[in-house]
């Protein structure tokens, strides 16, 4: 329901051009195969999305079976001339199922793709597939979740399940194919055209106990134009439909036992053997060394936070005449953020189609074929093993990072003690506050200086209160008038543990003890939400406090709030500091991370923790003094004579060197300077140690569980939860399971029982 709440829709894989990645040698690894019959309006999206391709090396048979349509015979030239891989066969209607078979025969290659003339496809699911199948040769077909679009829109992410499949097509047609295998079961042939052909494909594939991959990532564009959805109706006539599931069933009872799929993201056991390797490559790189730099990206996903919003910043407003951009990502994640990132990259999900064991021989097929000259790693746990192998291999690359934040109660330092340990091998850090360099220095021992700060910044023309418009944010405007004689203070943030959300809670109790007219917005979602709203009854502020859940857009709550609180256990420097700055609204924070770097007095207050998170993250006793240290710098805020004045610094000072267009200059300059240069790294420091990386990683995989619970084990629950979800009854009984905390328990026991089989 989230990935449809954010999914863009308007970012067709084939609505433009991007790029012109010709074959430059050897033979065509798949053969693309499309029946074309009456699609002129559509067929030129398809061929841009197939020629958007990562991965280069397909031909493309287009069979016109027959089309009646006025201007068919030049659509075709037109497209035929996009691309010397490009065949076009013309000849009488045949229908779709001998239009697919003759293709087949007349394909080069041992990979089938089936892909229809008016669909379209990510611009990365060719390659995906490709090395999906490569690396698991016991499959015989991959395919990817769906995007319904152009009609009704909608997203189709099913778990495989055999026993569903035998009821209900949840496979869509697009696919890429064993040949053999589709000889071997008789092609579509099989049927005649009044059944759903690629379903009894399925079917029959299953029958003979061929394994598909199910790849999690939206790799299918189907235009949805046509009645039935996945299913688009063969006819309306009801003889023949009863044919077609006769015939369906007929084949459905002949599979026998039971048959998993390979689904993704895979869960990792303790696994000591898995020493990184190289794939068998032996073609050109796709992309020469020339005009573009070729830039690699590592990040942990798309959420939503401060550090994600600084990469989009990062990615969006880096020069894209002078850069190509590629991100592998290497935890799960939803598409809530991906789509905004997909307009400026090219993004590898590994997680998606790809077990662990095989990262790294991606990464280093990723690094070679795309001529890779500058690799950055931020916030990636995989990232910082993988890092020292590469460098290994590939001595000249730049490799640099970016860090946030240090975290005492994870890893004793989180993400900088890696940095810290691989400080040989990469040729600088960059982090977001001069205190977290100092802090890598003082306290974590690192000798190598080969760091530098660059705030995150923010978008001072975006975030400008004079551009917003309460009326425009209906979810809010009723508060508008309501508390325009109220003194409002803002909590944004994640509501977890680290955030203290309550003790936010108590310093509201202390200042409505001293003045009755204050209110607390609550802006965002997070573990200890239930938590933070059973605290507020218990000490008798609900009154005062509104939860908003959380929000596409903060601006209008900035632009309510007379102060924002932050009073964290740790920090780097939060996004919501500079972006509340800019919105002229003062920030009471916590003296953590870089935050003083950028408020002082005259933008708000600094506060001196007496709770660490070292010694007190999970304390909740918090200590009279430090809630009236709060509750005080609030106050002085609230209540100051020149709040005006000092709400009309807060924005100046972020204009002066805190933007994000100031990040983006100096993140450019950066890395235009450490190309040009080259690496400083030794390339005998790295070399003479590979054996000491490759096991470095190695270690890593043994100790890292993952269990991500989406084995076709559990398949058949979630299609009768997807069912049961549209009885309004069913979904009032799971909302009263969430809000007793009966849900959350579930969870928990059904995930650790998960765990103890997988280890078992």
């Amino acid at each position: 329901m989230e990935e449809e709440k954010y999914f863009d829709y308007t970012n067709e894989p084939g609505l433009v051009l991007k790029k012109e990645l010709a074959q430059k040698d050897k033979e065509p690894l798949i053969s693309i195969i499309t029946p074309y019959y009456n699609t002129k309006d559509y067929i030129k999206q398809t061929a841009y999305s197939v020629l958007n391709q990562t991965f280069p090396y397909w031909e493309w048979i287009i069979i016109n079976d027959g089309s009646t349509e006025e201007g068919t015979k030049e659509t075709l030239e037109e497209i035929s001339k996009l691309d010397s891989r490009i065949k076009i066969i013309t000849r009488e209607n045949k229908g779709r199922i001998e239009t697919r078979d003759e293709a087949i025969k007349l394909a080069k290659t041992e990979l089938i793709f089936i892909l229809d003339s008016d669909d379209q496809i990510d611009e990365t699911m060719l390659e995906c597939a490709y090395w999906s199948l490569k690396t698991n040769p016991d499959a015989t077909w991959a395919y990817a979740d769906m995007v319904n679009f152009d009609g009704k829109e909608f997203l189709w992410k099913k778990v495989f399940d055999l026993e569903v499949e035998k009821r209900e097509n949840i496979l869509p047609v697009c696919a890429l194919i064993k040949k053999q295998a589709l000889l071997d079961v008789g092609g579509y042939g099989v049927v005649d055209k009044d059944v759903h052909e690629d379903w009894h494909l399925w079917l029959r594939l299953l029958e003979k106990k061929h394994i598909p991959i199910r790849m999690n990532f939206y790799g299918f564009w189907y235009r949805n134009k046509k009645e039935g959805g996945i299913l688009a109706s063969i006819n309306s006539d009801k003889q023949k439909d009863a044919h077609a599931k006769r015939e369906i069933a007929k084949q459905a009872d002949k599979i026998t036992g039971d048959l998993e799929a390979i689904q993704f993201p895979i869960p990792f056991a303790p696994n000591y053997d898995t020493y990184p390797y190289k794939f068998e490559w032996d073609r050109k790189p796709i992309y020469e060394k020339g005009k573009k730099k070729h830039l690699l990206f590592i990040f942990p996903w798309f959420h939503v936070g401060g550090a994600d919003k600084f990469n989009y910043d990062l990615i969006s407003g880096l020069d894209h005449n002078k850069y190509d951009i590629t991100i592998v990502t290497t935890e799960p994640s939803d598409y809530i953020w991906r789509c905004k990132f997909e307009k400026y990259a090219t993004i590898f999900d590994l997680t998606t189609f790809l077990d662990r064991k095989d990262w790294s021989a991606f990464l280093h097929y990723l690094i070679y074929s795309r001529n890779i000259d500058f690799v950055m790693q931020s916030n990636s746990f995989y990232g910082y093993y993988v890092i020292p192998w590469l460098k290994a291999e590939f001595p000249k690359v730049i490799f640099t990072d970016y860090l946030h934040s240090q975290n005492w109660s994870w890893r004793n330092g989180e993400y900088p003690r890696e940095s810290t340990g691989l400080s040989r091998i990469l040729d600088k850090t960059y982090t977001c506050t001069q205190y977290l360099t100092k802090v890598m220095t003082n306290e974590m021992g690192r000798i190598n200086q080969n760091m530098k700060a660059i705030y995150i910044g923010v978008d001072y023309e975006e975030f400008d209160a004079k551009k917003v418009n309460i009326e425009d944010y209906p979810e809010i405007i009723e508060h508008k008038d309501k508390y325009k004689d109220k003194k409002i203070i803002l909590f944004l943030a994640r509501i977890s543990e680290e955030k203290r959300p309550l003790l936010i809670v108590h310093i509201l109790k202390q200042i409505c003890e001293k003045r009755k007219d204050v209110i607390l917005f609550v802006v965002g979602d997070g573990p200890e939400l239930r938590d933070m709203k059973k605290q507020a009854e218990k000490l008798g502020v609900m009154d005062n406090i509104i939860f908003f859940g959380m929000q596409k857009d903060a601006k209008p709550f900035y632009k309510l709030a007379d102060v924002q609180v932050i009073a964290s256990l740790t920090e780097g420097l939060t996004l919501t500091t500079y972006e509340s700055l800019s919105m002229e609204t003062p920030v009471v924070t916590a003296d953590v991370g870089g935050q003083k770097e950028l408020v002082d007095n005259t933008c708000g207050r600094v506060v001196q923790n007496i709770q660490t998170a070292k010694d007190n993250f999970y304390d909740r006793n918090y200590p009279k003094e430090e809630i009236e240290r709060y509750a005080n710098a609030l106050l002085e805020i609230i209540e100051s004579p020149k709040y005006k004045e000092m709400a009309k610094t807060c924005r100046q000072k972020v204009i002066n060197g805190f933007s994000i267009k100031d990040m983006i200059k100096n993140m450019n300059k950066e890395i235009t300077d450490l190309i040009e240069k080259g690496t400083s790294i030794s390339e005998e420091v790295v070399t003479e140690n590979k054996e000491l990386y490759a096991q470095f990683l190695v270690i890593f995989n043994q100790l890292d569980r993952r269990y991500y619970g989406v084995d076709s084990g559990n398949a058949r629950f979630e299609h009768l939860k997807d069912k049961l979800w549209t009885n309004p009854l069913w979904r009032g009984f799971i909302k009263v399971l969430q809000k007793t905390g009966i849900m959350r328990l579930i969870k928990r026991k059904g995930i650790d029982r998960k765990i103890k089989q997988r280890i078992k």
